[in-house]
């Protein structure tokens, strides 16, 4: 379903594009103006963009810390008594209405009697 929205959208973006040359020429220097003014963004703004590196590398350095936070908090929440880390278990409220059979892959492959 989403291969034939995206030949909607696709379909729709050609459609609305000019068909005169001169259009065309127009939207083209329009767009590569755009285009370059974008790129450029931080020659004419060096302070902004030095202020927003910095700020992104704040930002950066406490996702770190939050994801290590959560890692080891799992991981400490995991352990018992100094034992190695386990799998949590599951109980059968957890699984509701699933059967043990359910829980079992459908498919193994195909099983030869040679081994191979």
């Amino acid at each position: 379903m989403s291969l034939f929205r995206i030949a909607v959208v696709l379909s729709l973006g050609v459609a609305v594009m000019p068909s005169d040359q001169e259009q065309q020429d127009a939207l083209y220097e329009r767009a590569a103006t755009a285009a370059h003014w974008t790129i450029t963004y931080c020659d004419r703004n060096a302070q902004q963009c030095e202020t927003a590196g910095g700020l992104w590398d704040a930002f950066m350095r406490k996702a770190q810390f939050a994801g290590k936070l959560a890692y080891d908090v799992a991981l400490r929440s995991t352990l018992e008594n100094g034992q190695e880390p386990r799998a949590l278990t599951i109980s059968d409220k957890a699984r509701g209405t699933l059967q043990p059979t359910d829980l079992a892959p459908g498919w193994r492959g195909l099983e030869r009697e040679n081994g191979i």
